[in-house]
C-alpha cells in the first residue's frame, strides 16, 4: 500500500481553492508557505513562490482515514481525487518527489525479535540506521536512492490512537492481542529507481501495472536484507561446556557474516597448526579431533526462524488484484 508521498506541480496554473486550507507556516527566508489540508491528519500543501510550484506532501492514509493498518488502491484513488476537488488543484498530474510502499504482516511474535535480527546482507551497500529511542521497534537500511524500513506496526495504533479509531482499525482487522511488522520502501528518487530517470507522475501509483511492479520490487528489496540464523542451544548443560559455548558463539557469528561451519573449522585448524613453537603433532592432532568433535555437535540451521519471505509474500498477494 501507498503511504507518505511528496509530488510537485512545476509553475502551477490552477487557481487554488483556500477555503479548505489552514495556514500553518511562512518561511521568508525560502520563499515558501506552508498550508494545511482538512483531514484526519495533517497534509500539506506548500506554495514555492519563486518557481509557482506547488507540493503536496504527507501520509496519503493517516490524511484520509486516520491510519496505515490497510489502504488499498481505491482509497488511494479516492483520497487523491478528494484532494483535488478541496484544492481545486490537478495533483494526478504532478511529478513524484519521493513516495513509501509496503505491506503490514501479523507475525507470532513481538516485532523487536524480527527487527534485532535483521541486518544488511554483505555486499549490498545498505547503511543501517536506528535511533536510540526506537531502539527493536525500528530500524532502516538506505543507500542513495532508496530507504528500506522494517518497524512494529503497532506501536502507534497502541500508544497514540484514540479508542473511536481503534475501533475503526479494529473493523479493518487489526486484533490487539496479535503482534504487526511492517517492511516498506521508501523512494528517495522514485524516477532514476523506476522510470531511468524519466519524470514519474501521481498518477502512476494508481495504475495496476505500477502496483505490480511495486509488489515485485518490495519482495525482491527484503532480499537484501539478512535475518540472522540462530544456533540451537543443547538441552543437556553438560553438552553446553565453556569450549562448546566459544564455538557456538564463533559459529553463529560466522554464518550470519556468510561464512559456513566448515569456514570455522578451517579457521581453527589453521590456528592450530601455526602453534608450531608449543604444540608438537600429536599435541595438533589431538586438538583437531577435539575442535571436529565439538563443532560436530552444532544443529546449524538452514533458514531463519525470522525470515519474513513467506509472510510478505503473503501480504503483497492480499494487496489489490488489478
Amino acid at each position: 500500500m501507498i503511504d507518505f508521498i511528496s509530488a510537485t506541480i512545476s509553475g502551477c496554473k490552477d487557481t487554488i481553492n483556500f477555503s479548505h486550507l489552514v495556514l500553518v507556516n511562512e518561511n521568508f527566508k525560502y520563499n515558501r508557505t506552508y498550508y494545511a489540508i482538512d483531514g484526519c491528519e495533517e497534509m500539506q500543501l506548500i506554495i514555492i513562490h519563486n518557481t509557482g510550484d506547488i507540493r503536496l506532501k504527507g501520509s496519503v492514509p493517516y490524511y484520509y482515514q486516520g491510519n496505515n493498518f490497510t489502504f488499498d488502491r481505491k482509497k488511494f484513488v479516492q483520497a487523491i481525487d478528494y484532494i483535488n476537488t478541496l484544492t481545486n488543484i490537478d495533483f494526478w498530474q504532478s511529478d513524484l518527489d519521493e513516495f513509501e510502499y509496503g505491506v503490514i504482516m501479523e507475525v507470532p511474535t513481538t516485532p523487536r525479535n524480527y527487527i534485532i535480527h535483521h541486518t544488511a546482507k554483505r555486499g549490498e551497500k545498505l547503511l543501517q540506521n536506528e535511533r536510540g529511542r526506537d531502539k527493536g521497534k525500528f530500524r532502516w537500511w538506505e543507500d542513495k536512492t532508496l530507504s528500506l524500513k522494517l518497524y512494529d506496526a503497532g506501536r502507534n495504533i497502541k500508544a497514540k490512537q484514540s479508542e473511536n479509531r481503534k475501533q475503526v482499525i479494529r473493523n479493518a482487522g487489526w486484533d490487539d492481542s496479535k503482534e504487526y511488522i511492517k517492511f516498506e520502501v521508501h523512494y528517495k528518487k522514485p524516477h532514476l529507481y523506476l522510470n531511468k530517470g524519466r519524470a514519474m507522475k501521481l498518477y502512476c501509483l494508481a495504475n495496476p501495472e505500477w502496483e505490480d511492479m511495486l509488489k515485485e520490487d518490495l519482495f525482491e528489496q527484503y532480499q537484501r536484507l539478512y535475518p540472522y540464523k540462530e544456533i540451537a542451544i543443547p538441552t543437556d548443560k553438560k553438552n553446553f561446556g565453556t569450549p562448546n559455548i566459544y564455538a557456538h558463539a564463533l559459529t553463529e557469528l560466522a554464518i550470519n557474516m556468510d561464512y559456513s561451519p566448515e569456514d570455522v573449522k578451517g579457521l581453527l585448524y589453521n590456528t592450530i597448526n601455526n602453534a608450531n613453537t608449543t604444540l608438537s603433532k600429536s599435541d595438533k592432532d589431538a586438538r583437531k579431533r577435539e575442535v571436529s568433535k565439538i563443532q560436530g555437535t552444532l544443529l546449524t540451521p538452514t533458514e531463519s526462524q525470522w525470515d519474513l519471505r513467506n509472510k510478505l509474500q503473503e501480504a503483497i498477494n492480499k494487496t489489490d488484484a488489478p
